[in-house]
């Protein structure tokens, strides 16, 4: 009998956050999560269903296990593939060798469209892909405490999170929340009299802090923002095209990554005129929300 959803989406099982956005956007799709542990005859059952019973297939992200599969999937099934790295990106080498490859998939007719999540990359590559804007909104209550969450880790080459740390040391909160930690971030943070809390799960690391960074130099993650603005903490982020030609721009975006200072700054401005940021996000919000919709039609055409 034939499945009555006619998309199906394949997400790495480690994905837990993307799958949550994905079933948020696509609330007809049929969902799959695929473990590293996939055999040749795995990806010869999961083929077979597909070429029986779905009329697109879309593959997030950039996976070995895909790599794998694709060449089985039957041409009669609309293939699209969503990548989330920015053009910045490319400069490491694995990426960059990933990316071309999808490239490659693409003129071979293995892959009918491409898309991408990050604006940057669209707009170098839009002979090739389209831009897709992804949307995702939780809802939740929790008690915000005197605290500066960190989302990006300390090892992420596209963040400096070191002078998230030195911001926060200089800032009116000395207490961060961050994702994982080295003994070197523990020390380090300790040298500057900055009360870390270690949290492994990113999802509740964003909860519960008066104000969030995310200060990366590249790759801009745009569901994290989301999640933290929609719950009434603002999110400082790096320069980014997300809050382009909005009022958000000088109270959330840090337009020199490495200045301490400036990061300072904007924890504080943030803290103190929270209700202006949220009052002028509520309109930003729908402006997105409207894009969201348009580029997902235009993405499953």
């Amino acid at each position: 009998m034939k499945n009555n959803k006619k998309t199906l989406i394949l997400v790495r099982q480690q994905d837990n956050l993307m799958e949550k956005v994905l079933k948020y956007n696509f609330k007809d799709a049929d969902f799959k999560m695929i473990p590293e542990s996939y055999t040749p005859f795995d990806r010869e059952d999961l083929a077979k269903e597909v070429n029986n019973n779905y009329e697109t297939l879309i593959l997030f992200g950039y996976y070995d296990q895909f790599n794998e599969l694709i060449s089985l999937i039957s041409k009669k099934v609309k293939r699209k593939w969503i990548v989330d790295y920015s053009v910045a990106a490319l400069s490491i080498s694995y990426i960059y060798q990933n990316f071309v490859q999808l490239l490659e998939y693409q003129e071979r007719g293995l892959v009918d469209t491409i898309a991408s999540l990050q604006y940057s990359l669209y707009i170098t590559f839009k002979d090739r892909m389209k831009y897709l804007v992804l949307d995702y909104n939780e809802k939740t209550n929790v008690k915000k405490e005197d605290r500066v969450g960190i989302l990006n880790l300390d090892w992420d080459i596209m963040a400096n999170f070191y002078n998230e740390i030195s911001g926060v040391a200089q800032s009116k909160i000395k207490k961060a929340r961050i994702l994982n930690a080295i003994d070197a971030t523990k020390a380090f943070s300790t040298d500057f009299n900055v009360e870390i809390e270690v949290e492994k799960d990113l999802e509740k690391l964003i909860y519960g802090n008066k104000v969030n960074l995310d200060i990366k130099f590249s790759d801009i993650q745009t569901i994290p923002f989301l999640m933290s603005m929609d719950a009434g903490i603002p999110c400082i982020i790096g320069n980014s095209d997300i809050l382009d030609n909005s009022e958000l721009y000088d109270y959330l975006i840090v337009k020199s990554d490495d200045d301490v200072e400036e990061i300072k700054d904007k924890i504080n401005n943030s803290i103190d005129n929270v209700d202006k940021i949220m009052k002028i996000y509520k309109k930003w919000r729908i402006d997105y929300q409207n894009k969201s919709k348009k580029t997902i039609e235009e993405f499953m055409k």
